[in-house]
């Protein structure tokens, strides 16, 4: 488990306070646990979502294969999470910058899925499957933002070609949301 550098995730009018940031450069390894997890949490809102909204086919099939895409996704990351550990161990070059991995961080903490304490309840929250499409758009913008993050910022070529991938996957997974939304 990382130790992620917010502080108690206090938020004033959306603005993080710089007193409330330990400052803390993350590595690709690092940040390619932050994906894991945001994949692992896209897995279980889309389960649970299919559960909720079981009696209609047509949706539930269509979050039963977004939450099969996230394990696809997580699996690819798992991968490279092994490959950088076996191959970068302890090479400083693996840092981000400070200010990408604050905003990175910030990502992951703040947008992105609910974690997967609190899915349950942000989806008892929701009543249509309408709203948990729009939920799931506004998730996978912020992991389009993510993985663009990573792209720009990433010091390995393997990191910088799995979020390459991944990118364009979640950017596929914002199309198809939104041609549901329409759709419905």
């Amino acid at each position: 488990m990382i130790k992620l550098f917010v502080g108690n995730n206090n938020f004033r009018r959306g603005v993080v306070m710089s007193s409330e940031i330990e400052k803390k450069y993350l590595t690709d390894l690092e940040v390619v646990s932050l994906a894991i997890d945001i994949e692992d949490r896209g897995y279980e809102f889309y389960t649970m979502a299919s559960e909720k909204f079981s009696n209609d086919k047509k949706i539930k099939e269509f979050f039963d294969e977004m939450a099969r895409e996230e394990l696809m996704h997580k699996s690819k990351f798992e991968e490279l999470y092994r490959k950088l550990l076996d191959e970068k161990k302890g090479d400083d070059s693996a840092y981000f910058d400070i200010e990408a991995s604050i905003y990175l961080t910030m990502l992951y903490k703040t947008s992105v899925f609910p974690s997967k304490d609190s899915v349950n309840e942000v989806l008892k929250k929701i009543n249509t499957y309408e709203d948990a499409i729009e939920l799931a758009i506004r998730a996978e913008k912020d992991s389009i933002i993510f993985y663009d993050e990573i792209v720009k910022d990433a010091k390995f070529d393997s990191t910088k070609k799995v979020a390459i991938t991944l990118l364009n996957e979640e950017i596929k997974h914002f199309i198809d949301l939104s041609n549901m939304i329409k759709a419905i």
